[in-house]
């Protein structure tokens, strides 16, 4: 398995159509072992608003799994590594090849192989996009996030992401079990249980190694959300804030805080058409049976 990582310094200034043939160029060179390997995208900068992260890890998977489309390599994992957060466990992480705009990141980070490149940056600082209601790192000592997770996919990472950054202790995932999967589309082809926690797992500790993870069956609706006390937020997709209404609901009758939702935005989507054209676990399931 071939691992490829990608330094990003200068994520305020970055110009992604550059970027775009950028990573066409260096993917391409390598096509021929990736299929079989992964891309890693390291941003250095210290985010301070997950509004802005949640839109710059959207953009950034976007286009990156664009490029791989375009190569023909529609299943190579990706993953975006906040260094800032992933930094006890980074120095352990092997890259075959790594991609640097400068020389002290070869000291940070482990490669067989170092090529250097110039960051496509642009002149001018791009607008921030900040909600009304921002949070911050850390804004969290307890949240919770649910879902299926089924064929771990971009849009699953930057949920799983932006809960493990607006989280400094505890975080509490609900995983969907059976009694919620019966009437799934492809459910022939949806993953064990065990494998999704599993891999869930795995990249919540990539993310942020500091983290207390609680993975938990979802049997029903609420799950944990509901009956926690100590719970603060509960982070959704824009597509499932009705959820986090019910769950509100649910604490409010049992006496409980009602929860703070925060909202990721959902990847290839839009509200006006149900979210129809949305990535999801059954999308990956439907291309898994037409092989």
């Amino acid at each position: 398995m071939v691992k490829v990582g990608i330094v990003l310094e200068q994520i305020d200034r970055l110009d992604f159509g550059l970027l775009d043939n950028y990573l066409n160029l260096c993917l391409q060179e390598l096509m021929c072992d990736i299929n079989n390997g992964e891309l890693d995208i390291i941003l250095m900068k210290r985010f301070t608003s997950y509004t802005y992260l949640d839109n710059i890890l959207g953009t950034l998977y976007t286009r990156s799994r664009d490029v791989l489309m375009m190569l023909n390599l529609p299943l190579v994992p990706i993953n975006i590594l906040l260094y800032q957060q992933s930094m006890p466990i980074i120095g352990t992480l092997h890259w075959d090849v790594l991609y640097v705009c400068s020389e002290d990141v070869k000291e940070k980070m482990a490669s067989d192989k170092y090529i250097s490149y110039e960051e496509p940056v642009t002149s001018t600082i791009q607008e921030k996009i900040v909600g009304e209601n921002d949070k911050t790192e850390n804004q969290y000592s307890v949240s919770a996030l649910g879902g299926t997770f089924d064929h771990l996919h971009d849009g699953h990472k930057i949920l799983l992401t932006v809960a493990s950054f607006l989280t400094e202790h505890r975080l509490i995932v609900g995983i969907t079990d059976k009694e919620l999967l019966a009437n799934k589309s492809f459910a022939e082809y949806l993953e064990p249980f065990e494998t999704r926690s599993h891999n869930v797992t795995k990249f919540l500790e990539l993310m942020n190694p500091a983290l207390s993870i609680e993975v938990t069956p979802l049997k029903d609706v609420c799950g944990p959300t509901g009956r926690v006390p100590e719970l603060e937020a509960l982070i959704v997709s824009r597509e499932t804030i009705k959820g986090g209404e019910i769950v509100n609901k649910e604490r409010v009758t049992k006496g409980l805080a009602p929860l703070e939702i925060c909202i990721v935005n959902v990847l290839g989507g839009q509200e006006g058409d149900n979210w129809s054209e949305k990535l999801s676990s059954t999308t990956m399931r439907k291309y898994i049976a037409s092989k």
